[in-house]
């Protein structure tokens, strides 16, 4: 049955919003027509405060859902990874029992689409039922060339019980610190589909390492046993070193980013036409205690998503929160520009034509917002519930 529901706040999804909006909805939840005034047939009205398109989340470790307050706060990256790899051993009933208690979490926070990165097959299972869409980044590591080949293969084993499974995934290498020239290009060389994703530029260590050779990231990896050799010490940035391993006609997710610089938003943008953005705010100041300069993106116009990275690095896995956290401490970002990142720029990363905007013949989900203050702008108590 058709239905009509109108709000004080109506957001699109592409940053636009429209006061005392309605849309009109079929029985899948298909926007059938959007606007101010919409012909009623003697349908009720539902009435509610705001309503926007539900969220993709491009960024979020759903397997490491076990790791909920394990890991300490505020160690930066070079004590965050060794602490997340000493809290690893858990029975893998209790890992999937995770995985399908925040699966349906984050549904019910309004996520109808996810970026996922997966080092295993734990959470494969679940998102075969999930009522979220799902794409898995098989996501790769190792910086002794000589065991590339190995972990190639093991990955494209892991990419084949995906695939089987009937679920959209691609291999992408994980950080420009943690992966070997050679295996960066056999990423390229074996996998030709989309979307990518790599963590960019997220600690000082990060730019440390590769541009003066030192700092604390360095002395982690190779703690690590890898050797020295082995580390790119070029004195170019991180971002410039793994961009032209990385295939420009493929949409490419360059998550975090708390440490990049105008150039290197620049010359990004300069190499690669399909770049977009990824801020994982609560998980940045969960690690570094430090925010990314998100005004200098906006700025530069480029495309901006939200994430929300693990549970091993935040309290929750809500957008929404997401969208709280970086108007609190950027207070001129409107609510609508906030919810286009999360709905429009996400769905065009994931290449989901029919989410992420209210418009005619799309089935994006609906999500009402509450809580709000005047011009929609965010406050602590607001709060998220799915509609459709």
């Amino acid at each position: 049955m058709a239905r009509i529901l109108r709000a004080k706040l109506l957001f699109t999804g592409d940053g636009k919003l429209i006061p005392n909006g309605m849309i009109r909805i079929n029985e899948v939840g298909r926007i059938q027509d959007i606007g101010y005034e919409i012909k009623s047939d003697e349908l009720p009205i539902e009435e509610y405060e705001a309503l926007c398109p539900g969220f993709i989340n491009t960024h979020c470790h759903l397997e490491l859902s076990h790791l909920k307050g394990k890991v300490p706060m505020h160690g930066g990256l070079h004590q965050f990874i060794p602490s997340l790899q000493s809290q690893r051993d858990m029975s893998e009933a209790r890992i999937l029992e995770a995985i399908e208690e925040w699966d349906q979490r984050m549904r019910a926070q309004g996520i109808v689409a996810v970026g996922d990165i997966s080092n295993s097959h734990h959470s494969l299972a679940c998102k075969k039922n999930s009522e979220i869409y799902y794409h898995s980044f098989i996501e790769l590591f190792g910086l002794r060339s000589h065991k590339a080949e190995e972990i190639i293969n093991n990955g494209l084993t892991l990419r084949a019980k995906f695939i089987e499974a009937g679920e959209s995934s691609s291999l992408v290498p994980h950080s420009p610190y943690s992966v070997s020239e050679s295996l960066f290009e056999l990423i390229r060389k074996n996998e030709k589909v989309g979307p990518f994703s790599i963590h960019n530029q997220e600690s000082e260590g990060e730019i440390l390492m590769f541009e003066k050779g030192e700092g604390p990231l360095k002395k982690m990896l190779t703690d690590f046993g890898n050797e020295e050799s082995s580390l790119v010490q070029k004195g170019e940035s991180s971002l410039n070193y793994s961009l032209p391993y990385l295939d420009p006609k493929i949409n490419l997710l360059l998550v975090h980013n708390t440490f990049t610089s105008r150039k290197d938003i620049e010359d990004a943008e300069e190499r690669h036409p399909n770049l977009y953005w990824c801020f994982c705010p609560n998980a940045n100041w969960y690690i570094e205690k430090k925010l990314p300069n998100i005004p200098l993106f906006m700025e530069l116009g480029v495309n901006c998503t939200l994430g929300t990275d693990s549970l091993a690095s935040n309290h929750n896995l809500s957008i929404l929160s997401e969208m709280q956290l970086i108007q609190e401490n950027y207070p001129d970002i409107k609510t609508q520009e906030l919810i286009k990142w999360a709905c429009k720029n996400g769905a065009m990363f994931l290449e989901l034509s029919n989410k992420g905007v209210f418009k005619e013949g799309a089935q994006p989900g609906i999500n009402e917002i509450k809580g709000l203050e005047d011009e929609g702008k965010l406050t602590k108590d607001s709060a998220i519930s799915r509609v459709f």
